[in-house]
């Protein structure tokens, strides 16, 4: 069996930007929940709304609408995980055009916005498994390089996918948010870049609205 790649029907270098900030600190920083926070209301309000906020964990997610609740209150409604059930969320994501959804886990895959109700995406981390994870661990006892063999191709397919909510048709347009510099500084990060769409890359926030514009 040969495995064939099917060629996207988008023009991603038309319709999107891949964004990684570089002053961004390591995601092990203990300031970095705080600067996501602040990187995301960036995004919200450079899109008017219209943002998926995509978490790796439901710690990050719970900090980060807990900040921008209280920045947006009276400009943006902020839909969160959990609140509601998934479907219903999406629903209202989708219907409510200029609402934020922050969401983990099962919406990294799986949910289709056409439109202009997701016009920005932004991802936290790359999502590897947690330390503790216990398949990771047991990889790591049995096969010498597992992190390379196994981690890193199953977090690429996972980022993959997330980058995948964007872009859903033809006409849609906006920006992927990748708040994890790992993508351009190391080797792994360098190998999970190559899996994505081929976007344009850039560095700065500020240049989000004039894109979209």
């Amino acid at each position: 069996y040969k495995r064939q790649e099917v060629e996207s029907p988008f023009d991603f270098a038309r319709q999107a930007r891949l964004v990684v900030p570089r002053n961004m600190p390591d995601p092990r920083a203990p300031e970095f929940s705080s600067l996501v926070a602040e990187a995301l209301g960036e995004v919200i309000e450079a899109c008017r709304g219209r943002t998926l906020g995509l978490f790796t964990s439901y710690k990050a997610l719970g900090e980060a609408h807990a900040a921008l609740s209280q920045r947006f209150a009276d400009r943006y409604r902020i839909l969160r995980q959990g609140e509601l059930p998934r479907a219903e969320l999406v629903r209202l994501f989708r219907e409510d055009v200029g609402s934020v959804l922050l969401a983990t886990q099962s919406f990294w895959t799986g949910i289709d916005i056409p439109g202009e109700a997701l016009t920005g995406l932004v991802i936290d981390k790359l999502p590897f498994p947690p330390p503790n994870d216990p398949v990771a661990e047991a990889l790591a006892e049995r096969v010498p390089d597992a992190f390379g063999v196994f981690t890193v191709p199953k977090t690429a397919i996972l980022l993959k996918q997330g980058v995948g909510r964007l872009i859903r048709t033809r006409t849609d347009r906006g920006v992927v948010v990748l708040l994890d510099n790992r993508l351009l500084t190391k080797g792994y990060g360098r190998r999970m870049l190559r899996t994505l769409p081929p976007m344009p890359i850039t560095h700065e926030l500020g240049g989000i609205a004039a894109f979209l514009a």
